[in-house]
Protein backbone atom coordinates (compact mmCIF):
# COMPACT_ATOMS: atom_id res chain seq x y z
CA UNK A 1 0.00 0.00 0.00
CA UNK A 2 1.03 3.22 -0.99
CA UNK A 3 0.26 6.89 0.70
CA UNK A 4 0.34 9.65 -0.80
CA UNK A 5 0.47 13.59 -0.16
CA UNK A 6 -0.50 16.07 -2.85
CA UNK A 7 1.49 19.46 -3.01
CA UNK A 8 0.17 22.12 -5.23
CA UNK A 9 2.58 24.42 -7.16
CA UNK A 10 1.53 27.64 -9.05
CA UNK A 11 1.69 25.37 -12.56
CA UNK A 12 1.23 21.36 -11.11
CA UNK A 13 -0.36 19.59 -8.62
CA UNK A 14 2.16 17.00 -7.69
CA UNK A 15 1.66 13.68 -5.50
CA UNK A 16 4.41 12.85 -3.04
CA UNK A 17 4.99 9.48 -1.51
CA UNK A 18 5.90 9.25 1.95
CA UNK A 19 5.64 6.14 3.22
CA UNK A 20 5.43 2.89 1.14
CA UNK A 21 5.54 -1.11 1.21
CA UNK A 22 8.40 -2.41 -0.68
CA UNK A 23 7.23 -6.34 0.41
CA UNK A 24 5.39 -8.03 2.60
CA UNK A 25 4.62 -11.77 3.53
CA UNK A 26 2.88 -13.64 6.46
CA UNK A 27 4.87 -12.32 9.69
CA UNK A 28 6.68 -9.67 8.33
CA UNK A 29 6.97 -6.21 5.95
CA UNK A 30 9.35 -3.96 4.75
CA UNK A 31 8.32 -0.11 4.50
CA UNK A 32 10.38 2.53 3.40
CA UNK A 33 9.48 6.20 3.94
CA UNK A 34 11.22 8.86 2.29
CA UNK A 35 10.89 12.64 2.24
CA UNK A 36 9.78 15.05 5.10
CA UNK A 37 7.30 13.11 7.95
CA UNK A 38 5.78 15.57 10.24
CA UNK A 39 2.31 16.02 11.85
CA UNK A 40 0.91 16.59 8.49
CA UNK A 41 1.63 13.31 7.24
CA UNK A 42 2.41 11.53 10.27
CA UNK A 43 -1.04 9.35 10.08
CA UNK A 44 0.23 7.86 7.00
CA UNK A 45 3.01 6.22 8.86
CA UNK A 46 0.62 5.20 11.44
CA UNK A 47 -1.94 3.78 9.01
CA UNK A 48 0.65 1.98 7.37
CA UNK A 49 2.17 0.05 10.31
CA UNK A 50 -0.83 -0.41 11.85
CA UNK A 51 -2.19 -1.84 9.00
CA UNK A 52 0.78 -4.42 9.13
CA UNK A 53 0.38 -5.35 12.78
CA UNK A 54 -3.36 -5.73 12.04
CA UNK A 55 -2.45 -7.94 9.58
CA UNK A 56 -0.44 -10.33 11.47
CA UNK A 57 2.97 -9.21 10.75
CA UNK A 58 5.53 -9.24 13.65
CA UNK A 59 8.84 -8.05 11.96
CA UNK A 60 8.82 -4.74 10.41
CA UNK A 61 11.83 -3.38 8.85
CA UNK A 62 11.43 0.33 8.20
CA UNK A 63 13.96 2.29 5.68
CA UNK A 64 14.63 5.62 6.97
CA UNK A 65 17.39 6.08 4.18
CA UNK A 66 15.32 8.90 1.85
CA UNK A 67 14.00 10.33 5.12
CA UNK A 68 14.84 14.33 5.03
CA UNK A 69 13.07 15.14 7.98
CA UNK A 70 11.17 13.58 10.62
CA UNK A 71 9.39 15.59 13.72
CA UNK A 72 8.37 14.01 17.00
CA UNK A 73 5.37 13.14 15.91
CA UNK A 74 6.54 10.62 12.92
CA UNK A 75 8.89 9.31 15.64
CA UNK A 76 6.41 8.94 18.01
CA UNK A 77 4.41 6.99 15.25
CA UNK A 78 7.66 4.58 14.82
CA UNK A 79 8.02 4.59 18.91
CA UNK A 80 3.84 3.38 19.23
CA UNK A 81 4.79 0.68 16.27
CA UNK A 82 8.15 -0.38 17.81
CA UNK A 83 5.85 -1.12 21.33
CA UNK A 84 2.93 -2.48 19.63
CA UNK A 85 5.32 -4.94 17.51
CA UNK A 86 7.37 -5.70 21.29
CA UNK A 87 4.19 -6.52 23.15
CA UNK A 88 2.89 -9.02 20.72
CA UNK A 89 6.84 -11.05 20.46
CA UNK A 90 8.40 -8.65 17.17
CA UNK A 91 10.26 -6.46 16.43
CA UNK A 92 10.32 -2.83 14.07
CA UNK A 93 14.08 -2.50 13.02
CA UNK A 94 15.13 1.32 11.49
CA UNK A 95 17.20 0.69 8.58
CA UNK A 96 19.33 3.25 6.29
CA UNK A 97 19.70 5.70 9.31
CA UNK A 98 21.60 8.10 8.05
CA UNK A 99 24.54 9.84 10.94
CA UNK A 100 22.38 13.19 11.75
CA UNK A 101 19.44 10.69 12.11
CA UNK A 102 21.19 8.28 14.35
CA UNK A 103 22.81 11.04 16.30
CA UNK A 104 19.70 12.51 17.17
CA UNK A 105 17.79 9.12 18.28
CA UNK A 106 20.90 9.36 20.34
CA UNK A 107 20.92 11.90 21.94
CA UNK A 108 16.96 11.89 23.23
CA UNK A 109 18.27 7.94 24.25
CA UNK A 110 15.85 6.75 21.71
CA UNK A 111 18.60 4.35 20.19
CA UNK A 112 17.47 2.82 23.69
CA UNK A 113 13.60 2.49 22.80
CA UNK A 114 14.14 1.80 18.69
CA UNK A 115 16.11 -0.89 17.24
CA UNK A 116 18.64 0.30 14.44
CA UNK A 117 20.38 -1.42 12.44
CA UNK A 118 23.70 -0.03 11.65
CA UNK A 119 25.37 -3.15 9.78
CA UNK A 120 24.54 -1.00 6.45
CA UNK A 121 26.04 2.06 7.60
CA UNK A 122 29.11 0.67 9.10
CA UNK A 123 29.77 -1.29 6.12
CA UNK A 124 29.53 2.00 4.00
CA UNK A 125 31.82 3.66 6.58
CA UNK A 126 34.41 0.70 6.12
CA UNK A 127 34.51 1.46 1.95
CA UNK A 128 34.88 4.67 2.13
CA UNK A 129 38.38 4.48 4.44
Amino acid sequence: MTAESTVVFADRVVKITSVQTTSSDEWRAAVSLRGELDVANAHELREELTRHLDEGRRVLRVDVRRVEFMDSTAIGELITASERCRSEHGSLILTGVHRRLLRLLTIAGLDQVLLVDTAANEAEQSAAV
